[in-house]
């Protein structure tokens, strides 16, 4: 895993899940959704006031195209491996 020093895993989700939604184009009602949980909810995620449950990754790694490792391993680690996701066509501005 390419966590850097004092970086935690949920660090790492959270920070890989906001670049993947930046590079797609994805909103967090969107993840929201897959997850099964309100906008609110996700947005603690992200932030790191809440924590993430085990069973939320699944859903969250396969509307990415990638599986929970690769999720886990950090945004860095899933571009190295020529894993990420299509980017969003450019219209402006992305909301996360």
């Amino acid at each position: 895993m390419a966590n850097h020093e004092g970086e935690t895993l949920e660090t790492t989700l959270n920070e890989t899940i906001k670049m993947l939604m930046v590079r797609t184009g994805r909103r967090q009602v969107d993840v929201a959704e897959v997850v099964g949980i309100t906008r609110g909810s996700l947005s603690q995620r992200l932030l790191g006031n809440s924590g993430w449950r085990v069973n939320d990754l699944p859903p969250v790694a396969e509307y990415f195209g990638l599986t929970v490792a690769e999720l886990l391993s950090g945004y860095a680690s899933i571009a190295t491996a020529k894993r990420l996701p299509p980017a969003a066509k450019a219209s402006g501005q992305t909301r996360l």
